[in-house]
């Protein structure tokens, strides 16, 4: 079993370099900058068992009608004891992937809480590690 995963778009990869910067060896990145739902929704990621995991999806197809379904797509094939999903600046995005992660239990972090930098990365990715690793992510040691 891995500690942590994290999936989708550069968020999901920065924050993973944010993380790794505050507690050294991070956890495995399916990730790429620029990624839509759709594209992250046909990735063949191989399954996992981790214990948390961390998605990001929605922010670079804000408006794409088949959000919901690409989201949905993407979590049925995550495995993990907590996942969960960064909520996009976008609202209209957000609000659709909250209605996901609720669908499945999931937890939220919402990263309007956070000072955008151009309306889609926050300005700095210490506040998300941080709430990150008080959620339980830890890497190289026992989860919390």
């Amino acid at each position: 079993m891995i500690l942590c995963l994290m999936v989708g778009d550069s968020l999901a990869h920065f924050a993973a370099q944010a993380v790794r910067a505050a507690q050294g060896p991070a956890c495995r990145v399916v990730a790429r900058k620029g990624a839509g739902s759709a594209e992250i929704a046909s990735w063949r990621v191989p399954p996992v068992d981790a214990t948390f995991v961390v998605i990001s999806a929605g922010s670079n197809d804000p408006r794409n009608p088949a959000l919901p379904r690409n989201l949905a797509a993407i979590r049925a094939r995550i495995t993990g004891k907590r996942v969960a999903w960064l909520l996009p600046y976008d609202r209209q995005a957000a609000l659709i992937v909250h209605r996901v992660a609720v669908s499945f239990g999931d937890s939220e972090m919402d990263l309007a809480a956070y000072p955008a930098r151009d309306g889609i990365h926050p300005q700095s990715y210490a506040g998300v590690a941080g709430a990150l690793t008080r959620w339980g992510i830890r890497f190289g040691g026992t989860p919390k």
